[in-house]
């Protein structure tokens, strides 16, 4: 690839937390994927974590802190779907969409995501700098990826790496808030697919079995 984007995160490494802070955002993911976040979400969280919810109010004064920080642990758990070498333009492609498909077995988070990727575009928004960083590392990865098969001689003629990238972030994004409206009318992982393979000389292969990271 022409540059080597880190597939561990978007700030370059994985994730540190001491224990106490995984259970938390471990806890707020689960309620968050079994319920969506509500009214009553917090306590609900602080019990999962065996908190007292003025602990956790002590840990997270502004409640948006703890939303941001599980979808940080959310897309931390997904890096697990990518393939460990960077110069694997088709097994990134893959992962994408499997990042995709596990998605689609998380409404919760996707609603959540939905709602704060939003509100985020305000700078003064607690989650604005971790959105700006998540997609410009997001689609960086995925222009290293088209490049790369580019360079294999995968790529059709006039597919441009940089526009696919920020089209197939675009497209993902746009499913899921249809998805979200109605899960039966939207096939996220088949619609992913089928537009990268319009770029390709030889499709992806189909999905395989996933397991969810965190189960």
């Amino acid at each position: 690839m022409t540059q080597q984007v880190s597939i561990q995160g978007p700030g370059g490494d994985r994730l540190s937390l001491a224990d106490d802070e995984r259970t938390v955002l471990a806890a707020a993911l689960e309620e968050i994927r079994e319920h969506g976040y509500r009214d009553g979400s917090f306590a609900r969280i602080a019990r999962r974590a065996r908190l007292e919810p003025d602990e956790l109010c002590r840990r997270y004064p502004d409640e948006r802190l703890l939303l941001v920080d599980a979808l940080r642990y959310r897309d931390d758990l997904g890096i697990d779907l990518l393939p460990a070498a960077q110069r694997d333009g088709r097994a990134l492609l893959q992962g994408f969409i499997d990042v995709a498909r596990f998605s689609s077995e998380t409404p919760g988070s996707v609603k959540l995501f939905a709602i704060l990727s939003a509100a985020a575009t305000a700078p003064d928004h607690p989650g604005h700098e971790y959105f700006r960083e998540r997609y410009a590392w997001l689609r960086e990865l995925l222009i290293d990826a088209l490049r790369e098969l580019e360079e294999e001689g995968e790529l059709r003629r006039k597919s441009d790496p940089e526009e696919i990238a920020a089209q197939v972030i675009a497209l993902l994004d746009g499913l899921q808030v249809q998805w979200l409206l109605d899960r039966t009318a939207v096939d996220l992982e088949g619609l992913v697919r089928g537009f990268l393979n319009r770029h390709l000389h030889r499709p992806l292969s189909p999905g395989r079995p996933l397991v969810l990271p965190g189960d």
